[in-house]
């Protein structure tokens, strides 16, 4: 772990040259990536009562059951996912050996299903009781998988060179320590808190003492004013993060529904992210260490999107909420310091205080 702490405590600065129409045109528009091989794991996983791309409910004072009872009220400040056929549950299979078994699911996209195999629909290891609605097809797209791998390891390379920032507060469970870390102890965070963000970039590194990072009976809201972004990583990448009868949302002061990312980087394989009873509104989870690690997600709504090897879903409503239609924000110039990562979320500006 030691040579993983050098990397967030150096002053390692990865310029990745990438054309600003190009910086984030690949991954943006699926919900989930899957990345592994059928060696390591089914590609993505999904069986029960499911719906990608689209939101039947969400929870209200009058209609606090979302699936089994997710945790409500949400916290002060938070931002609820909204019901609609969003119709961006699109999907990526992103190695040539990967493969999808769906089970039960209503899939609404507008892309479909895209593979790396050699042939149209050679991904697909099960389709029971499923169906594709929205205009998404199921095809063969090399090129477009190549290219969404690569993005999503340049995005790799800009985090593992970033350094923590000190410009975020934090209000309840765990504190502030030292230079942008959150250190938060083994019982994690299990009273709502608030993250708020400074202006632009922030990182934030969880220091969770050699536990697993939790939310557990809490919400956590991140919030900051418009253009402001974050990722979290956690200092040892042996732990995972495990999410239960949990919220993780956006603030309302002006923060974009698509600025906040849990990142892992070197997790190894294992449940890297563990959830169970969650709503999200406006997250991003990548398991970027492409060492077999999985995520698990069993009876959670809302809106984001998840990267993994493998991706075991139950009982979820999920879309990413953010119209494919939409512009992504062009920076000012055509290569960028961090462009990759930080155009997908908002095209931030790296502060210039280095530690």
């Amino acid at each position: 772990m030691a040579r993983f702490s050098r990397l967030f405590l150096s002053l390692v600065a990865v310029a990745i040259a990438i054309p600003a129409s190009h910086a984030a045109a690949y991954s943006e528009n699926f919900l989930l990536i899957a990345r592994g091989t059928q060696d390591t794991a089914i590609g993505a996983k999904v069986s029960s009562s499911n719906s990608l791309g689209r939101i039947y409910t969400v929870p209200s004072a009058s209609n606090p059951d979302v699936n089994d009872s997710p945790p409500w009220p949400l916290p002060v400040g938070a931002t609820a996912p909204q019901t609609g056929n969003y119709n961006d549950g699109n999907i990526a299979i992103t190695h040539r050996k990967g493969t999808y078994d769906f089970s039960d699911i209503d899939i609404y996209a507008d892309v479909g299903v895209r593979c790396q195999n050699g042939a149209t629909g050679r991904c697909r290891e099960g389709w029971s009781g499923s169906s594709l609605s929205g205009g998404g097809t199921f095809a063969d797209d090399s090129i477009l998988m190549g290219q969404i791998e690569a993005e999503l390891d340049g995005f790799k390379a800009t985090i593992a060179g970033l350094s923590p920032t000190d410009t975020w507060t934090v209000s309840g469970a765990g504190n502030k320590s030292g230079s942008g870390i959150w250190k938060i102890g083994s019982d994690g965070v299990d009273e709502n808190t608030t993250i708020t963000l400074g202006t632009g970039q922030n990182v934030i590194v969880i220091d969770t003492d050699g536990n697993d990072a939790k939310i557990n009976n809490a919400g956590l809201v991140v919030n900051g004013a418009a253009g402001s972004s974050v990722v979290f990583i956690l200092k040892d990448q042996e732990q995972n993060f495990l999410f239960t009868d949990a919220s993780i949302t956006y603030g309302m002061d002006g923060i974009g529904g698509d600025a906040i990312v849990f990142a892992m980087l070197d997790g190894g394989n294992d449940s890297n992210f563990d959830f169970s009873k969650v709503i999200v509104n406006g997250a991003k989870f990548w398991d970027l260490s492409q060492d077999g690690g999985q995520i698990n997600m069993d009876n959670v709504q809302g809106c984001g999107q998840w990267t993994a090897d493998h991706l075991n879903f139950n009982d979820v409503q999920l879309a990413r909420c953010k119209p494919p239609s939409q512009a992504i924000p062009e920076p000012g110039a055509a290569t960028l310091m961090a462009a990759g990562f930080f155009c997908i979320m908002g095209a931030v500006r790296r502060p210039s205080t280095k530690r």
